[in-house]
This record gives C-alpha cells, sequence and structure tokens, in this order.
C-alpha cells in the first residue's frame, strides 16, 4: 500500500491521504538503529543457544508428554500390581483361583512398562 484514503463520514471522499514513502519512514521511531536488522546477527545467536538448551521441538515436547503419562501410568499399574495384591492376599478377601485369573495379565503389562519407561527416559535424556 502507497497511500490510504480515507472517507469521511458522510461518504464524501476528501483530499486526505497518508503516504507511506520511504522518505516519510525515515523519522519513524521503528527504523531507529536500536530496532534496526543491525544487531540481528546477536539476537539470532542469543535464540540459537536458548534453542540448545531448551529445545522447542515439537517432537520433543510431546516426548516428554509421553514420559510423563508413562511415569503416572506405571505407577497406577504398580497400585494394583503391589498394593492392591498385598492387601487381598493378607485379608485372604478373594479365593485364589480367581486372583490368579484377576493378576495373571497385569504383571507382563506391568513389567513391560518398567522397561519401556527406561527406555524413554533414556532417550530423553539424549535427546
Amino acid at each position: 500500500l502507497s497511500s490510504l484514503v480515507l472517507k469521511s463520514p458522510l461518504g464524501l471522499n476528501p483530499a486526505f491521504q497518508v503516504n507511506s514513502n520511504v522518505a516519510a519512514q525515515g523519522s519513524s521511531p521503528l527504523l531507529s538503529p536500536v530496532l534496526s536488522d543491525a544487531g540481528g546477527a546477536r539476537i539470532e545467536e542469543d535464540d540459537e543457544m536458548k534453542r540448545k538448551r531448551y529445545p522447542t521441538d515439537k517432537a520433543y515436547f510431546i516426548a516428554k508428554e509421553i514420559l510423563a503419562t508413562e511415569r503416572t501410568y506405571l505407577k497406577d499399574l504398580e497400585v494394583i500390581t503391589v498394593w492392591f495384591r498385598s492387601a487381598v492376599i493378607k485379608e485372604n478377601a478373594m479365593p485364589e483361583g480367581l486372583m490368579t485369573l484377576l493378576f495373571s495379565n497385569i504383571d507382563p503389562i506391568y513389567e513391560f512398562h518398567r522397561g519401556f519407561l527406561k527406555e524413554i527416559e533414556q532417550r530423553l535424556s539424549l535427546w
């Protein structure tokens, strides 16, 4: 846009035009040396250092979310396999056959997720 024509409320077209040519921009505070591209290299270096220290990659944050979810899931499985089972055994609250049926599938799942969590933690530490 090189110029902008403003209309009056009555619909008349006054001769009021705002020019946005380069000469008019010379006095703009947006073009001051502080905000110009002269310091652009320094800003890019700072951004690069931040990226190395704090990864902004979407995949990294997705992996961190998976890690947090896996930790929560493993804690829930631990409550079932360790604490609930020991309480049931201690109270003799369930027949042996029902306990075997109930817990037979949970133990392999729990063991798998323990290893899976360790692997995720190792991979994220190397990211």
